[in-house]
């Protein structure tokens, strides 16, 4: 009876250690609140407003819902998943954006994550499927990070929505990669790098604008020393795009056809951060072109340079950004166009989990110089107001 009963404890206490070893775990992101924006767009002269506002939420940070395990293999390995998915926080729907091209709809933000990876203590990790790219972490910064508002230049949508000379946002094509492999290496003496890739896997000819053909490579590395972090990374996007409209009468619709042909993404950036003692100093500067590769004719590029500050005085943390930069179009009668922007707010931590917020943010595009003279002087400027409570969990 004692020999069975040690016999039991001993299976209880080995099944207890497998379980130990694997685990999984559901976790979010809910930011909640009032979401005020006014865009102003003056064409010869001639000002039209639109404004929105209401309680949509998600000004700090996307709301999200995810899945993730790990789980230990032994040796130093372990295997890990990550399901997350996107959520409106006004009306509690999962997210499912539209947008059509190719190009375009693997940013799409309905489903953010799906990946299986293997982690080695001694070689990094590996993960495959769709992901957030090296590039997205340099852009987006630490300071009010990775926030939905106006008036980061670096990370944020331009105002006016899709009517301005070019996409503002320095890793546009290329904040998610589907179908990819995310090689990271550990670090050493305070270096590590990240190898993004996924592959133009469909040979068939780009008849359509909905042809799958995208690949993605990219190279990003940062080093960390005591309160000093730098990072930079290139990113490289091939795809087939949708046949896009021609340059409308205000000279912010500027874009080029690249139906049928390949469009070649490519982008650089770098950020420098000082951080110590509840102060947060950071630089982001970097640049997005975008080319139709069949003919060699640029569609755009936009350069921006941004610097950030925060200072936490205790639970309380106010911050400010400034950025500017330049659009280009390469097509005739297009504009070109000078940019900045401002943002400004504080969060108060009510517990490691939960935060209230509060931020203002403005941005303007103003065409400098312009094939078509009228062009010259045009502008859209645009204003938003969030006031929220985010808890994570």
């Amino acid at each position: 009876m004692k020999k069975s009963l040690l016999a039991l404890a001993a299976m209880g206490a080995f099944a207890g250690a497998a379980q130990a070893q694997s685990s999984v775990s559901v976790y979010g992101i809910i930011d909640g609140g009032y979401n005020g924006r006014t865009d102003e767009t003056t064409t010869a002269n001639v000002k039209t407003t639109t404004s929105r506002q209401g309680m949509s939420g998600s000004g700090q940070a996307s709301s999200r819902l995810g899945f993730r395990g790990v789980e230990d293999i032994g040796g130093g390995k372990t295997v890990t998943f990550n399901l997350e998915y996107g959520v409106n926080a006004g009306s509690g729907a999962l997210t499912v954006a539209t947008t059509a091209g190719v190009v375009n709809a693997q940013q799409e933000t309905g489903v953010r994550t799906t990946t299986v990876g293997l982690t080695d203590k001694q070689f990094g990790a590996i993960n495959i499927g769709r992901q957030l790219t090296g590039i997205h972490t340099i852009v987006a910064g630490t300071v009010f990070g990775g926030n939905n508002l106006l008036g980061d230049s670096a990370y944020s949508n331009m105002v006016g929505g899709t009517s301005y000379a070019t996409q503002t946002r320095l890793h546009a094509n290329a904040t998610r990669m589907s179908n990819g492999l995310a090689y990271s290496t550990p670090t050493i003496a305070g270096f590590s790098a990240r190898v993004d890739w996924s592959a133009d896997n469909n040979t068939q000819a780009d008849t359509t604008a909905t042809t799958n053909r995208v690949g993605n490579l990219g190279l990003t590395a940062a080093y960390v020393n005591g309160p000093f972090t730098l990072r930079a990374g290139t990113h490289q996007v091939k795809g087939n795009n949708i046949a896009v409209t021609a340059v409308t009468a205000d000279g912010f619709n500027a874009a080029i056809a690249l139906n049928n042909a390949q469009q070649k993404t490519v982008i650089n950036v770098a950020s420098a951060r000082y951080s110590a003692q509840g102060f947060t100093l950071e630089t982001i500067v970097g640049n997005n072109k975008v080319t139709n590769e069949s003919t060699g004719v640029q569609a755009s590029k936009v350069s921006s340079a941004q610097l950030n500050a925060s200072y936490a005085f205790g639970t309380i943390t106010p911050f400010v950004k400034y950025g500017f930069g330049k659009t280009e179009t390469g097509i005739t009668g297009a504009a070109n166009a000078d940019t900045n922007s401002a943002q400004a707010g504080v969060t108060y931590g009510m517990s490691k989990r939960t935060n209230l917020y509060a931020a203002y943010g403005q941005q303007t595009i103003k065409v400098k110089t312009s094939t078509t003279a009228a062009l010259v002087g045009n502008k859209v400027e645009g204003q938003q107001v969030a006031v929220g409570l985010m808890h994570t969990f």
